[in-house]
């Protein structure tokens, strides 16, 4: 359904993406020139007017180039269809001739004169340019070396400026009052209203203490997300309350109520102030990217939270004083009363809570060149507010302020992007996995694909944050215009143009294709593949295949929307056939290989292969080698041309039944026929091999008669072949047993030596007795294998313990059913979440700290020859934190134990990842 719908927008989309944008009229075009170059002659026009001017020389200029390209292109083509007519003889050739010479002929003059007129725009369109970026840089610096009256100057005229204050507050109480509203009334309103809105926000925030104590949120645990948000908005309930309450009562009883009005800009700034300290409370809470600062949380949060607050009070005052545009040092003019003092005070605020930062510990290493520059600002913003450069200092102010907010916000956004990365990369719930399908992401590549996704966003995030910094500092307005001018038309680099903007614009489409070719597949997989009746194997093949066909069209189509031009993949493919020719030849052989082993299937991952001196379990098929590993738990690369054209053993290609073959010599004299029934009777006892007449039943053969030995050979199918080897050792056990219990005994080769005796020797020598038949016995060295699993959480030592010895709890985390004993020598049978039932008793109970569980052996298996499994658990005390460790011993390293042992493994890693998020986070 998702492909449909992208299908129909597509096709809803083509007809707006198929109309022609407006012909270039390049007589309107120089006129608008002309009259652009007037007004610049003024010597009064201003810095709007600049831009305004800017923004349509732009505009003219990028649609002349079009032009003058478009043009060029028609001549280029032009000149190649009148030169075979060029020498063409009027009075000789023929009249159809002569016509089609001069119809090419004035078309060819027409195209060399429009480029020519759109090129001369172009050149003058780019000199105005040039002229408007000098005139805004000349404005910019007078603007900020204007300097008005000092702050010494200011305190001596505050007398007459006091006397002034009257008239200004009755301007500013002449309101547009609604019919039925006088001032009186309006001044209750708001009196009753603020009072109201402050009683409820007092409600509220002691409601929500009341709640939030209830619920055990001052307990000293872990801090919880459901407090995150709702804390420090009902903390500050009263003040943001309050400035919503007035502003809505002014804005019922004036008309047209504006924050042009100071009564309606300081209602705005009370809510604002509300706002900005619920944001300042929750950016130094405990789960806010602040968290990490190291030393923040406890010591340093008051202190800075103070300073924050100080500096969101001074800003949301100097809003109420100066107005909307305060900060915009383009467009406020310098003298404006009241200003030097906002200045002064916003430059001292910022100084104060700068310099603060260096004492953070997590902070007094990192960031310092930032730090200097902003502190150093603010100095200098302070001293020019004094000395009466006011917008120098607003500069430097605006400048600090907006950067601060911006590189906060920065760092909120990549923080929190990071997180749900994280989420979908790590989390394995219904969500996340539903986001990672719908993304196109579920599966082996899940990782790769978020993180390039995750690359995108941090760089579309960096690069906005990046150009609103421009915009700030940049007093001139020119500095994004000159870059968004790069970016349009890039630049030549060796005869290569480098356009950025298709650049960027070719990775969001190679990004959004390859989502897209992940939604195919699946498409093809559920939809399609599902319904025709080949082998799983196929299938595979085939959306691999697809997936490489579709990656290379994907690349090769953002590399034309990039502009690359692609008939330079000519020699590109050239060089690449010659170190094909010369060096590359394994690889492609590889690569080949690999496509072979897709389609045919001889070897499928999961399968039990034998490749030279290599023999483990296939676990995935690559493009270059296969992964096989082996009993040792060793990782081998396998280059698929080796399983192609090499000799390769699937032991399990068609199904896992083998047969194995155990030779066995039993000395001379031996009763044969007791010989043959014990072989038999020993190969149809073990439970491994087949009896059920899948298969030929156990058989013992006398092969021969050997140099010291009668030859006999046991031949047994067994259901999976690749435990040939542990089946193997478990019938020698039995069959030396067997054979003890018997009498019958295997020998060893003998040899007899003869010494020749020559005539001169006196003494004869004697010969030696024949040595004598030892039973030899088979010690075996018992292993066994052990695990750990570690959890590190804040919470309490006395939590932990209840999680791992209260039924209940263990429910929640470990076992869907069962139950516990939690003394010495308790009893415990558990029913796991993975299907699998343990059951055994405690050996060591030390609460709060150590318990060890022995686990009982299965009713078939018997004692283990290795001993018990046993399970310790053991909380530990790391100073701040806490720490549970799971050690499992016991496990034997035969091969049949091997599925056990990392079943329990994955077991207490996913147990422990619930524990920390479902017991121990509440």
């Amino acid at each position: 359904m998702k492909i449909i719908r992208l299908l129909c927008l597509l096709v809803l989309a083509l007809p707006a993406l198929a109309q022609e944008p407006p012909a270039f009229n390049d007589i309107e075009s120089a006129d608008e020139l002309q009259n652009l170059s007037s007004l610049l002659d003024n010597e009064e026009v201003d810095s709007a007017a600049l831009n305004r001017a800017r923004i349509r020389a732009r505009i003219i200029e990028s649609t002349a180039t079009a032009c003058a390209v478009e043009n060029g292109a028609t001549r280029a083509r032009l000149e190649e269809r009148f030169e075979p007519l060029r020498e063409i003889n009027a009075e000789e050739a023929s009249a159809e001739s002569v016509a089609q010479q001069q119809s090419i002929g004035s078309s060819l003059e027409e195209a060399i004169a429009r480029q020519a007129r759109c090129e001369g725009i172009v050149d003058d369109a780019r000199a105005l340019l040039s002229r408007i970026s000098n005139l805004q840089n000349t404005l910019a610096q007078q603007f900020l070396s204007a300097r008005s009256d000092s702050v010494v100057v200011l305190m001596l005229n505050f007398p007459e400026r006091v006397a002034e204050w009257p008239g200004r507050v009755h301007a500013q109480l002449e309101l547009n009052l609604r019919d039925g509203v006088s001032t009186t009334r309006l001044l209750w309103y708001l009196i009753v209203s603020g009072l109201l809105a402050a009683f409820s926000g007092l409600l509220i925030r002691n409601q929500f203490l009341k709640w939030y104590e209830a619920a055990g949120g001052d307990s000293g645990a872990p801090p919880q997300m459901k407090y995150l948000f709702p804390k420090p908005v009902a903390e500050f309930a009263p003040l943001w309350l309050q400035g919503a309450a007035l502003f809505g009562v002014l804005h019922y009883a004036i008309i047209d109520a504006s924050t042009s009005l100071v009564v309606v800009r300081l209602a705005v700034a009370i809510f604002a102030f509300g706002l900005s300290s619920v944001a300042i409370y929750w950016a130094t809470g405990p789960l806010s990217p602040s968290s990490e600062v190291r030393g923040l949380i406890p010591h340093h949060v008051a202190p800075l939270r103070a300073r924050l607050q100080i500096v969101a009070f001074v800003i949301c005052l100097s809003y109420t004083i100066l107005g909307d545009h305060w900060l915009a040092v383009r467009i406020t003019q310098p003298y404006v009363p009241g200003r030097a003092m906002i200045l002064v005070a916003t430059s001292m605020a910022l100084f104060y809570l700068i310099t603060y930062l260096g004492r953070i510990p997590g902070l007094k290493g990192r960031f310092r060149a930032v730090r200097f520059a902003a502190s150093a600002a603010s100095a200098v913003a302070f001293i020019a507010a004094l000395t009466g450069y006011l917008n120098f200092s607003g500069y430097l102010v605006q400048g600090v302020t907006r950067t601060g907010i911006a590189l906060f916000m920065l760092w909120v956004v990549l923080w929190l992007l990071y997180i749900a990365f994280n989420y979908l990369l790590e989390k394995k719930s219904e969500t996340a996995a539903q986001v990672r399908n719908t993304l196109g992401i579920s599966g082996e590549g899940s990782g790769t694909g978020i993180g390039f996704m995750q690359l995108v966003a941090d760089l579309i995030v960096w690069i906005g944050a990046i150009v609103y910094l421009i915009y700030v500092w940049d007093n001139t307005g020119t500095t994004l215009g000159s870059l968004r001018l790069l970016m349009v038309d890039g630049w030549d680099l060796g005869g290569v143009a480098l356009v950025p903007r298709k650049i960027i614009g070719g990775i969001l489409l190679f990004a959004t294709l390859v989502v897209v070719i992940g939604w195919i597949k699946r498409w093809i997989d559920r939809r399609w593949l599902k319904r025709i009746a080949i082998e799983r194997g196929a299938r595979d093949a085939i959306l691999t295949l697809f997936g490489y066909v579709a990656f290379v069209l994907a690349v090769l189509i953002s590399l034309k929307a990039s502009s690359v031009d692609l008939t330079g993949l000519a020699i590109v493919s050239g060089a690449l056939a010659l170190g094909l020719g010369f060096g590359l030849q394994g690889i492609a052989n590889n690569f080949v290989s690999g496509l072979i082993l897709l389609f045919e299937r001889p070897i499928r991952a999961g399968d039990f292969v034998s490749v030279g001196d290599v023999e483990g379990y296939v676990r995935s098929i690559r493009i270059r080698a296969t992964e096989i590993e082996t009993l040792d738990n060793q990782n081998v690369l396998v280059p698929n041309s080796e399983l192609v054209s090499g000799r390769v053993t699937n032991w399990v290609l068609r199904d896992t039944h083998g047969r194995l073959q155990i030779n066995v010599g039993v000395a001379y004299g031996s009763d044969v026929e007791k010989v043959r029934d014990i072989l038999e009777t020993i190969g149809r006892e073990h439970p491994e091999v087949i009896v059920d007449g899948r298969a030929p039943a156990p058989r013992a053969l006398f092969m021969g008669f050997g140099d010291s030995s009668l030859d006999f050979e046991l031949r047994v199918r067994v259901q999976r072949i690749e435990r040939r080897f542990s089946v193997m050792s478990d019938i020698n056990f039995l069959l030396d047993r067997a054979f003890r219990d018997a009498g019958i005994k295997i020998p060893f080769p003998q040899r007899d030596l003869h010494i020749v005796s020559y005539p001169e020797q006196e003494a004869p020598v004697p010969s030696p007795s024949p040595a004598p038949a030892l039973d030899a016995e088979l010690h075996v060295e018992d292993v066994t294998r052990r695990h750990t699993a570690e959890l590190e959480t804040s919470a309490d030592r006395s939590e932990i313990w209840s999680a791992i010895t209260e039924i209940e709890i263990i429910k929640r985390w470990l076992a869907r059913d069962g139950e516990f004993t939690p003394q010495i020598g308790g009893h415990f049978d558990l029913q796991t979440r993975d299907g699998y039932s343990v059951t055994g008793r405690i050996d060591i109970f030390i609460p709060p700290r150590r318990m060890r569980v022995i686990v009982e052996p299965d009713v078939q298996e018997g004692p283990l020859p290795t001993g018990p499994i046993t399970i310790d658990l053991a909380v530990h005390d790391d100073g701040g934190s806490n720490r549970l460790v799971i050690n499992v011993a016991g496990i034997p390293s035969s091969e049949d134990w091997e599925e056990y042992y990392r079943l329990s493994v994955d077991r207490w890693r996913v147990a422990l990842a619930e524990l920390k998020s479902d017991v121990l986070s509440k």
